[in-house]
């Protein structure tokens, strides 16, 4: 299990699903911004990532090794639910999951990495930053309806490329789940329904990164929940166990894991958050350039 490596014929997915509660608007330790903003900044990073690494030349257009999607949860009500909709804007809103191609062409905005404004839309030249994902807040945490909502995607994703590696979920939080039961299930029963989806090389991976506003202990990959505070617990026992090429990537980047790690932060400052996503999305040799 979780041996793929990513081509065209069996690319990729990675899903992001980002808290855009009200607490989210807080500052964030010393990284001299919000929650929300470190949040959006760190997935915009991942995938500038994912395009260079689906180019298959400096300068040259991003490739179909990855399908990726954005969910942003709890930023306003809406009929049904607390409202989990899609991340992205521009020409991709609206679009749940998006082959990487396209991802490459339409940022919201390129901007200049001095922070000077807009620039032109180049996406992997230095010093233009893409934009995809924009910093919201707003109102609750409703954590069962984000996984439940990512799921339903990656249900017909899985089903549509059978041969590829699972699904990578990753969840960004700051607060405890506010809509659990939702639909008649709680966070767990909808995490592990998520993680009960699975393609021929494994069942799909669920991770979490719980950011904590002031600087406080951190906890990296644990193989335990026992000392964590709420909501550690229910997090932890959510979270995938990080599969072989994770741990090799987390011990290689000089982070101490032990067998039977899981896919979890708590905690997390701003650089825990980056490495935390690098470990999380670098798993597989990128195949038939």
């Amino acid at each position: 299990m979780y041996e793929q490596t990513f081509s065209r014929t069996n690319p990729g997915c990675i899903v992001f699903l980002l808290d855009r509660s009200d607490s989210m608007k807080l500052p964030w330790q010393s990284s001299g911004g919000s929650m929300a903003q470190g949040a959006s900044r760190a997935v915009n990073k991942v995938l500038l990532d994912l395009c260079v690494k689906s180019a298959k030349e400096v300068g040259g257009t991003a490739r179909h090794y990855f399908d990726v999607g954005v969910f942003g949860y709890g930023a306003r009500p809406v009929a049904g639910g607390e409202g989990v909709e899609s991340a992205f804007g521009g020409a991709l809103a609206g679009r749940p999951i998006v082959p990487i191609p396209d991802v490459f062409t339409n940022p919201l905005a390129v901007v200049s990495s001095n922070g000077s404004g807009p620039t032109s839309v180049d996406v992997v030249s230095a010093p233009r930053i893409p934009v995809w994902v924009e910093p919201v807040f707003g109102y609750r945490t409703p954590m069962c309806q984000a996984i439940a909502t990512a799921g339903e995607h990656v249900f017909d994703w899985a089903a549509q490329h059978p041969g590829s590696f699972p699904p990578i979920i990753i969840n960004i939080t700051d607060g405890m789940v506010t809509d659990s039961p939702y639909d008649g299930a709680d966070l767990t029963e909808w995490a592990r329904r998520l993680t009960s989806i699975e393609t021929a090389d494994g069942p799909a991976l669920l991770f979490n990164i719980f950011l904590s506003p002031e600087a406080a202990p951190e906890v990296h990959f644990p193989a335990t929940d026992r000392g964590l505070p709420e909501p550690g617990p229910e997090l932890f026992g959510i979270s995938s166990p990080l599969p072989p090429s994770m741990l090799a990537n987390a011990r290689g980047s000089r982070v101490e894991v032990a067998d039977g790690a899981r896919g979890f932060v708590f905690n997390a400052g701003p650089a825990a958050l980056v490495t935390f996503l690098e470990i999380g999305t670098r798993v597989a040799d990128i195949r038939d350039r």
